[in-house]
């Protein structure tokens, strides 16, 4: 049995730990400078209401093959409640009018063709030209992908016939809540990746999750009993100051107080920690450094409203807020969360603000009145029953998919002696999801175990499959 450390818990890490472990080939050493597991995927407890909020609203989709995955092997499926049937709502809130997208029995690309035809915040002429830019993605080539990361995606839908209002509110939308960065910016390389995969993808694979759950619930519990029982050490609130080298290679990590010795370590941290960390290394870790160097980062705001008092129905899950660049979406966590939790607030809506560089300055008064005025027209009585409003800004949130971003992302077989890197930001091909991270842990851990065989668009075959609809073992909606 060999040792391996992995630095960082967060779901790129835990992966990795949990698909070594997994082999019997290696006995794994877990740290995590925070008190607590999950990363950038966690919750603040209100230390007034002593209420957990996630640090944003995070939903995940059935596309999300590699994170369902991890999720079924810690035997967490309760945690998470799906849509048996891909429906995402659009509301404007100037005109209260509705529609939504859904799909059909038609064979992809086309299984959305009869919601878009029917989708009330576009006309005909737009509909008509998204036709062209549906086709071209369809038949698209990764090679031919790979070549637009350099191409801002509105200037590459313009090119292709696309109008402004279908880019307002079609393009963008899903652009700005996937990717985290507005149309203008995003590279057209991951953009047409997230259409291709998602929403263009397999006929269920935009049907959309929600968690029972605040986020740290799930790794407090399911997760780390997970870790635990299969063999895992884990060191909570333990930072690594600085990587041990033996000349070019990592030969271990070193705490405040104590030096811990392995033979390989996968460093499972964000990208400007992972650049910091490397720095101080030899010679051969100046390259991927540049790269780290070069990288950004996007910011998420999330907004959360307490009420007294039922304003939605019970039914309502969550709409897209059309023409509005900060109240871009909301959501019924009632409706997600188990029973236990919905008998203690009435009704709690969050609002996820992606791509909100621009608003991080705004102090939280005038998000607070901008939530108030934008809620206020589609649910006029809220004001009423309105008992508090929270707010949390993640400046970090999110490596940043702006163009030619793509030529910074380090490759999983990028190997330095004794050193594996993994996270969200590693060349994946996804964005900054949690599917993206956790398929970055299953990379590190077959380039560690040398399954040269297995290729990252597949599941990985020592755990569950993914869930398909009407599988029992998953809650639903």
């Amino acid at each position: 049995m060999r040792n391996a450390i992995v630095v960082g818990g967060g779901l790129a890490g835990i992966t990795a730990a949990l698909a070594l472990q997994d082999s019997g080939e290696w006995n794994v050493t877990l740290f995590e400078a925070r008190k607590h597991l999950g990363g950038r995927v966690s919750s603040i407890k209100d230390p007034k209401t002593g209420l957990e909020l996630d640090n944003c609203q995070h939903s995940c989709f059935r596309v999300f093959e590699h994170f369902l995955q991890l999720i079924a092997r810690c035997n967490a499926q309760k945690a998470i409640r799906f849509q048996q049937k891909t429906s995402i709502s659009f509301t404007n809130p100037n005109n209260g009018i509705t529609g939504k997208l859904y799909d059909s029995n038609l064979k992809p690309p086309n299984h959305m063709v009869k919601s878009i035809l029917k989708f009330p915040h576009l006309k005909f002429k737009d509909k008509l030209a998204m036709r062209k830019v549906v086709k071209k993605l369809s038949k698209m080539t990764e090679e031919e992908r790979l070549q637009l990361d350099n191409v801002p995606f509105k200037e590459w839908l313009i090119e292709n016939g696309q109008t402004n209002l279908s880019i307002d509110v079609f393009w963008g939308f899903f652009v700005l809540a996937a990717l985290n960065i507005s149309v203008e910016k995003a590279s057209t390389a991951q953009a047409a990746f997230l259409f291709r995969r998602g929403l263009f993808g397999n006929n269920d694979a935009f049907d959309v999750a929600g968690f029972t759950h605040h986020l740290s619930h799930i790794f407090e519990n399911e997760i780390t009993n997970t870790l635990e029982d299969s063999g895992i050490e884990i060191h909570k609130s333990t930072k690594i100051n600085s990587l041990k080298w033996n000349e070019n290679k990592c030969i271990g990590v070193n705490t405040s107080s104590e030096e811990y010795d392995a033979d390989i370590v996968i460093l499972a941290t964000p990208h400007h920690i992972t650049n910091k960390l490397l720095m101080a290394g030899p010679s051969s870790t100046k390259i991927i450094c540049e790269k780290l160097e070069k990288m950004e980062y996007n910011s998420l705001i999330g907004i959360h409203g307490l009420y007294s008092k039922k304003i939605v129905e019970e039914d309502f899950h969550f709409t897209a807020l059309v023409h509005e660049p900060i109240i871009q979406i909301v959501f019924n966590r009632n409706f997600e969360l188990d029973d236990e939790i919905n008998s203690n607030i009435k009704q709690w809506l969050s609002v996820p603000v992606s791509y909100a560089d621009t608003f991080l300055n705004n102090t939280n008064e005038e998000l607070e009145e901008e939530y108030k005025k934008v809620i206020g027209k589609v649910w006029p009585e809220h004001s009423k029953f309105l008992e508090k409003i929270m707010i949390i800004k993640t400046p970090k949130a999110t490596f940043s998919t702006k163009i030619g971003s793509t030529e910074y992302r380090p490759e999983a077989n990028e190997i330095i002696p004794g050193l594996r890197l993994c996270g969200d930001y590693i060349n994946t091909n996804w964005p900054s999801t949690m599917e993206g991270s956790v398929t970055s842990g299953l990379m590190a851990a077959a380039n560690v175990l040398e399954l040269n065989n297995w290729n990252s668009d597949e599941v990985w075959v020592d755990w569950p499959k993914p869930p398909r609809r009407g599988d029992k073992a998953w809650g639903k909606f």
